[in-house]
């Protein structure tokens, strides 16, 4: 492991056409490999860790970093990062006076403990499917400051608030209200596996024998810690690729259904219906 110590400050092509200026609605986004954390005295920072991270330091706060972690750092706080390899993600800056204007749009940004300017440092370990949004809606925003588009500024706005959103759902994982890190790692670990394997497996012993643990055991650590079932988290991603292919993809229903690890469409279309509560024939047309 090594502090992370980069020799260049270098910035996209985004960050040098949409320069700090408090009298915009600034954000800015940078890959987390190009990050000096040199505007901690003024700016709010949303760091999205993919890997290669093992330690964060931000302010006195220290602690372990996981795949799909966001961190939420107020001003004043300086972040340094502990990394075991190059690091991926990206690091969200964003201004007061932007931070001021947000908290008014009813995202209950204060009441989540989000941005809070007291106490320790917010983290959330992300769903990963939530992570892969969040990673898709960062280069989003680096793509338009990098654009001419009009009204760009406004689309960035409404990118980050989206993010703002996606992270209070049930899903993810509040590592301020959890600190058993061997928990969390199991968690993790647990999530990870349903993402690389939930087209073939939906059963909960199969990912528990997975983690050589019991399923029971992998139950109770998962609804202590997430506040869901291992159970909901298995269909929760299987309902996300359903929704996508029906939506976004020429497949009958009948492949969709056996692409997901169902024996035929009869149980899928009971499946999404309880799930959706209409069905996917319905689901696609609308």
């Amino acid at each position: 492991m090594e502090i992370v110590e980069l020799k260049d400050a270098s910035y996209t092509e985004g960050e040098k056409k949409l320069p700090f200026r408090e009298n915009q609605n600034n954000i800015n986004v940078r890959q987390l490999s190009c990050f000096q954390d040199t505007d901690y005295e003024s700016y709010y920072r949303i760091l999205w860790i993919l890997s290669g991270v093992a330690v964060i330091h931000a302010g006195v706060d220290e602690f372990k970093a996981f795949p799909n972690l966001i961190v939420f750092v107020a001003p004043r706080k300086k972040v340094t990062l502990i990394s075991e390899d190059k690091p991926e993600g990206w690091v969200i800056l964003f201004s007061q006076s932007f931070f001021n204007m947000i908290k008014y749009e009813n995202l209950m940004i204060e009441n989540a403990d989000l941005l809070d300017l007291k106490g320790s440092t917010p983290k959330i370990i992300l769903s990963p499917k939530i992570g892969e949004r969040v990673n898709a809606l960062a280069g989003m925003i680096d793509e338009l400051a990098g654009s001419q588009i009009s009204n760009r500024e406004k689309g960035i706005v409404s990118l980050l608030k989206t993010i703002l959103v996606y992270c209070e759902s049930k899903c993810n994982l509040d590592l301020n209200a959890n600190g058993n890190y061997h928990e969390i790692d199991i968690v993790s670990r647990f999530k990870l596996l349903v993402v690389q394997n939930f087209h073939k497996m939906h059963k909960v012993t199969d990912y528990a024998c997975r983690i050589n643990i019991s399923p029971k055991y992998l139950n109770q650590i998962v609804k202590q810690t997430m506040g869901v079932t291992a159970k909901q988290v298995i269909q929760e991603q299987i309902l996300l690729k359903a929704r996508q292919e029906l939506k976004f993809s020429n497949q009958s229903i009948k492949e969709i259904a056996f692409s997901l690890g169902f024996k035929d469409p009869f149980h899928f279309s009971s499946f999404f219906k309880d799930m959706a509560g209409m069905s996917p024939v319905h689901y696609r047309k609308i």
